[in-house]
């Protein structure tokens, strides 16, 4: 029996000594981690998104700006059973516990934080939740600050559009404060320009009790707001020619010749990137999957072939390589034979002889493949390549290089096509701007740009780089380009206005779809001190001289008011 109870007694005395010394251990070794553990669960981070920098037009619109709104969240560990807490807030905001349950399910990520449920919320539903907090365990009402475009379409393939940030993009973007369902730039300037505008977030440091209820606040950072971007751009004149396009497909460039300033870029169909920063679901979808494509930019990533404003390239490489004079002619007799094979112009029954002046005005395609043929596939395709086709421009965003032929041999009627623009050639809009830029300035080549300022400090522009061109040629052919626009027989008469001379040259371009063609206009205005320069395709539009032509008035015009 004593045996016993001393080895009892020695049992209980080993048990109380592992105790104290787990109870040192826990106490002297780890206490300073579990106090730090204890700290951080009555301590919160309540985060606040930074406003995003505003986007300005060239006179200070605003483009981009932000309006205060609110959204309703839950802290996962701090709500308990999820579903009396979503059935309440389904009674105080007229929402589906079931919408609510699936945006819960969507947005949740950590314990810690929150999960949108509702976004937007008007101020007077954000009352109310807010002054029912009490029955309320983990709900938040968040003071967000959310994107708006107060001039709706405008400019939206260059402004862009907001979104959350993609699962490759997010650990990344997680170290400048995003959080899992902030909406970041996902195209145009918004994604190009996104570190710039998302500022840096702020939020409060609470205290909170063994419900989760807070206490007091212990510390406050505020957000700091994103750069606010001046751009070049002018939203009356991007405005202007959105409405003359209406309904139709296509897409316009306007630059400042001599700086490469980007006045204007239009891309039609359009979009509202509202629906992007509202969340709106089932329109999201209709432009993600629209048959139209309405979110492609098609003045940059748009390609077509160019039709007869090629002939302007084509006129220059034989006027620089003195392969032919000003006053050369050929008879148009509405076709021509290359081997076996008849190559027709627009005009069946023929120009009759036309000098290099009178074939640019009426663009007469006999003679500039009969010019093309003299020049050759190298001099022509050099021509092209040196005035920025098959290339980027520079431009900031993604852009398409468009196609100039490989250096392989041609037949002679494939040669003969590519002088009149058509074959194995592609261009984009942005491209095209440039190059009859170099004809308005005077033979350089520039960098199309957009950003002017930010955060009020001046972005300087890119250098432009001198072509060589002759101003015998430049001049030449400038002279051509306003008799396309100003007498009687030009293919560019519908641009003709009694405001402003305009300088252009037509385009009707083939495509695969028969009977079908896209139509084209390119110029320059006043003709005599060029400030703008442009380029504008119609897609599938017909004829250039019809409401390219007539856009490139309104253009004009416009330019004049501001």
């Amino acid at each position: 029996m004593a045996t016993r109870l001393t080895w009892f007694h020695r049992a209980a005395w080993l048990g109380l000594s592992l105790l104290v010394i787990r109870l040192a251990d826990l106490q002297l070794l780890h206490g300073a981690s579990f106090r730090a553990s204890a700290e951080r669960n009555r301590i919160r981070v309540i985060p606040r998104s930074a406003p995003r920098g505003l986007l300005l037009d060239r006179a200070g619109r605003q483009l981009a700006t932000n309006h205060l709104a609110f959204r309703l969240a839950i802290i996962p560990q701090e709500a308990g059973p999820v579903e009396p807490v979503l059935a309440r807030v389904s009674r105080l905001t007229s929402t589906s516990t079931a919408q609510l349950s699936r945006a819960f399910a969507q947005s949740r990520s950590f314990p810690f934080l929150p999960a949108p449920i509702l976004n937007p919320v008007a101020k007077r539903v954000a009352l109310r939740v807010e002054e029912a907090r009490w029955q309320l365990p983990g709900v938040l009402v968040e003071p967000v600050a959310t994107r708006v475009y107060p001039l709706g379409e405008v400019a939206a393939h260059v402004i862009g559009y907001l979104g959350e940030p993609s699962a490759e993009a997010f650990p990344v973007l997680k170290t400048y404060g995003v959080r899992p369902h902030d909406l970041v730039g996902r195209a145009g300037l918004e994604w190009q320009l996104d570190q710039l505008l998302h500022g840096r977030a702020g939020g409060s440091l609470i205290e909170v009790d063994h419900r989760g209820r807070q206490r007091r606040v212990l510390g406050f950072r505020p957000p700091l707001p994103g750069e606010s971007v001046a751009l070049t751009l002018d939203a009356k004149l991007q405005a202007a020619i959105e409405r003359q396009f209406g309904s139709q497909a296509g897409a316009c460039v306007v630059l400042n010749p001599s700086t490469g300033e980007v006045l204007a870029m239009v891309s039609r169909p359009g979009f509202d990137p509202n629906v992007f920063a509202e969340q709106r679901q089932p329109e999201i979808q209709r432009l993600l999957q629209g048959p139209a494509s309405p979110l492609l930019n098609r003045a940059t990533d748009g390609v077509y072939l160019p039709g007869s404003i090629l002939k302007l390239m084509t006129a220059m490489a034989a006027l620089e390589h003195h392969v032919v004079r000003p006053e050369w002619s050929v008879e148009c007799r509405g076709s021509l034979l290359l081997g076996d094979r008849r190559f027709h112009c627009w005009n069946r029954d023929g120009h009759g002889v036309v000098s290099l002046r009178e074939a640019l005005q009426q663009s007469c395609n006999v003679y500039f493949m009969q010019v093309g043929r003299r020049v050759g596939l190298a001099r022509l395709r050099a021509q092209l390549a040196q005035a920025g086709l098959g290339r980027p421009t520079g431009w900031v965003m993604e852009e398409q290089r468009g196609h100039l032929p490989v250096d392989r041999r041609l037949t002679e009627g494939e040669v003969a096509l590519l002088a009149i623009g058509q074959g194995q050639i592609l261009v984009t809009p942005i491209q095209v701007a440039v190059m009859v830029s170099a004809i308005a300035n005077g033979g350089r080549l520039v960098t199309p740009w957009i950003v002017a300022e930010v955060g009020g400090q001046a972005i300087p522009p890119p250098a432009s780089r001198p072509l060589g061109w002759s101003r015998q040629s430049i001049e030449i052919i400038r002279r051509a380009m306003i008799a396309v626009v100003n007498e009687p027989i030009g293919t560019g008469v519908t641009a003709r206005s009694d405001r402003v001379r305009i300088a252009g040259k037509t385009g009707t371009a083939q495509t695969h779809r028969p009977g079908q063609t896209h139509g084209w206009f390119v110029g320059f205005c006043p003709a005599e001190a060029p400030r703008l320069a442009m380029a504008i395709v119609a897609e599938y539009g017909g004829s250039g001289g019809g409401l390219p032509a007539s856009i490139a008035k309104v253009i004009c015009e416009e330019s004049l008011r501001q």
